[in-house]
Parts: structure tokens; C-alpha cells; sequence
């Protein structure tokens, strides 16, 4: 089975994100996921992104969907949301096909 992976950009507006990235690290490690790549200094070079990018793997896609929708995820993410702005999450399969 293919890895899920959360592709992340967001560009953090208030020292406070620190409190999500806090209880985001255990949460993430709670449901199977763990952080693959993190760059403060993203550069989006095509379309709207912020500069905080991040890669986020887990077990499969649909565990990466769960995740994300699940209630411990979306209470979690109204710090993210207080906090930063220009978020971009995107949810793939971690496998190449062609």
C-alpha cells in the first residue's frame, strides 16, 4: 500500500502558531502520520502559497483523509487558521503511477 501524504504551505502571521505546531506534533504522531520536510522559507514559484512548507506522511491516502476530516484535527486547526494565513493543503497518494 501506497502512502498518503498532506502537502502544506502557509505563511505563519503571528508568533502564537506555535501552540498549534505543539499540539500538532503529537496529534500527527497519534494517527500514524509523521513530518517528512519542513522549509520556512517555501518558494512558491507557480500559483498562491504561503512560505512555511510542509510534507506530512501517513499510512495511506485514506488515512491522510481521515485525518484531516477527523474532530481532533478540525478543533486543532482553528489555531492553524488564527494564526496563519494563505493555507494550501493538498492530500495525495504517495505512489507514482503513470
Amino acid at each position: 500500500m501506497t502512502k498518503g501524504l498532506w502537502l502544506v504551505t502557509t505563511t505563519v502571521t503571528n508568533p502564537a502558531f506555535a501552540e498549534y505546531v505543539e499540539a500538532f506534533q503529537p496529534w500527527v504522531e497519534s494517527v500514524g502520520g509523521s513530518v517528512i520536510a519542513k522549509d520556512m522559507k517555501a518558494e512558491t514559484v507557480e500559483g498562491k502559497g504561503g512560505k512555511l512548507g510542509v510534507i506530512i506522511e501517513f499510512p495511506s491516502k485514506q488515512a491522510a483523509v481521515d485525518a484531516f476530516n477527523s474532530s481532533e484535527y478540525q478543533e486543532l486547526s482553528k489555531l492553524r487558521w488564527a494564526n496563519s494565513t494563505d493555507t494550501n493543503i493538498t492530500i495525495i497518494d504517495g505512489g507514482v503511477t503513470h
